[in-house]
This record gives C-alpha cells, sequence and structure tokens, in this order.
C-alpha cells in the first residue's frame, strides 16, 4: 500500500504518507491500519518511527486506537461538524471553475513556490514517479487524469503547508471534473505534460521563481481553454 521511505525524517514522512492516504479518501473511516511490524516493513523504517508517526496522527484526530479483542489502529470517522470531514466537499457544480481557477492561482502557484524550496528528495521522485505514469497512460483519459491531479497533490505535500494539502485536497474531485472537461481538446494533453514538465523541473532545480513562474503559465492555459470550452456549450445551447 505504501512506498518504502529513504529519508533521515522518517516519523514525519510515515505521518505524512498515512495522512495524505486519508485525505484523499485510500483509507477509509473505520479502516484499520497494518499493525505496526507490517507498516515498518512497507515503509522500510523502525518500528519507533511507526510507533511516533501513529501517535502524532492519533493527537490530530486522524487516527484512534482500540485496545483489546480486534483491537488496532483505525481511521477516525469524521466530525459531521467538522466543515472539512469530507475532502472532497468542494465540488464544480457549486463553486463554478471560475471560481475553481480563482483559487488555484492563488494557492498553487504559491505551493509550487514553497516545493521547489522545501520538497524532500523523495517528494520530488514521487513528483517525477506521477509525470511519467501520466506519459505512460497518456491514452487513456481515466488514469491520465488521476496521475494529474495526484501530481497537483504532490506539489501542495512538497509545500510543507498543512493549510494548503488540505485545502488542494478538498478539491481533487474538480481538479479531476476540470481535467476531464479539457483534455479532449485538440493538443490538451501534450500541453499539460509539456507544462508538468516544466514545473517539475523548476522544483527539481530548487528555482522558487521559476516554480511559481511556470505554474502561474500552466494555470493560465488551463483557464483559456476552460474558457473557449464554456463558449463552446454556450454556442451548442
Amino acid at each position: 500500500m505504501f512506498k518504502p521511505l529513504k529519508t533521515e525524517r522518517f516519523f514525519e514522512m510515515v505521518a505524512t504518507s498515512i495522512q495524505r492516504e486519508i485525505l484523499l479518501g485510500n483509507l477509509q473511516p473505520g479502516e484499520k491500519l497494518p499493525n505496526e511490524t507490517e507498516l515498518a516493513k512497507q515503509f522500510n523504517v523502525g518500528r519507533s518511527a511507526v510507533r511516533e508517526a501513529l501517535k502524532v496522527l492519533e493527537l490530530t484526530g486522524l487516527l484512534y486506537v482500540k485496545r483489546g479483542y480486534n483491537g488496532g489502529t483505525f481511521v477516525r470517522p469524521p466530525n459531521p461538524d467538522d466543515s472539512f470531514a469530507t475532502p472532497a466537499h468542494m465540488s464544480l457544480a457549486n463553486t463554478g471553475w471560475e471560481q475553481l481557477m480563482e483559487a488555484r492561482r492563488l494557492i498553487e502557484v504559491k505551493t509550487a513556490e514553497l516545493a521547489a524550496t522545501r520538497a524532500a528528495e523523495e517528494e520530488i521522485l514521487y513528483l517525477g514517479y506521477e509525470l511519467r505514469q501520466m506519459r505512460t497512460v497518456a491514452g487513456v483519459p481515466a488514469r491520465f487524469i488521476d496521475h494529474d491531479v495526484d501530481f497537483h497533490l504532490r506539489i501542495a505535500e512538497a509545500a510543507k503547508n498543512e493549510v494548503f494539502l488540505v485545502v488542494v485536497t478538498s478539491l481533487r474531485t474538480s481538479l479531476k471534473q476540470e481535467t476531464n472537461d479539457l483534455i479532449g481538446q485538440e493538443g490538451a494533453v501534450d500541453e499539460i505534460l509539456e507544462a508538468h514538465e516544466a514545473i517539475y523541473q523548476q522544483i527539481a532545480d530548487r528555482s522558487p521563481e521559476g516554480a511559481a513562474r511556470t505554474m502561474a503559465s500552466h494555470l493560465a492555459d488551463m483557464e483559456t481553454r476552460m474558457i473557449r470550452e464554456s463558449e463552446s456549450k454556450t454556442r451548442g445551447k
């Protein structure tokens, strides 16, 4: 389920990886995590790092521990009073693509800038992995969209700002819908791949200004395509 880690910040990386799977919905409320020994094997770290990571996530309210028979560590069900209880609570149905793009320009340009400074080497490798997967599945829209969105989530994760990560994660459904609306346009897939390559390179080169600039350019191009798509739908009515 999880990729092995090879950094010195073991418990932080373990905690971040588990948190990400919860926010993405890959670990469901009430789901039991593997035991410490199995998690340590999956992450390629010591049990003490896993134990510390689980303790941090329990304190933040993402996990809870059940003692006794059938006990273990479980994903905590969301609090219905928490406005961020459901990561995909925002959707284009009630925000509109214009508002989505406005938010993305403010948030994702900054996450790209921060990622170029703060990303761990493993996080840059993961970003490159998503990019390679996008190229591999370019002819399969559903899988291309998944890796496209994961690419942006990886950047938010590498920015080391939990608020940005939660917001970008909460927009996952909207981002997938937006990309789905665009990739049918001529040249869109190649344009997205080229833009992601440029963003990745700037982050890998540790250039905050370059990462911010290439992300801003990518989002501007996507907005132009969204306008074109919207006008096309209007004419078709």
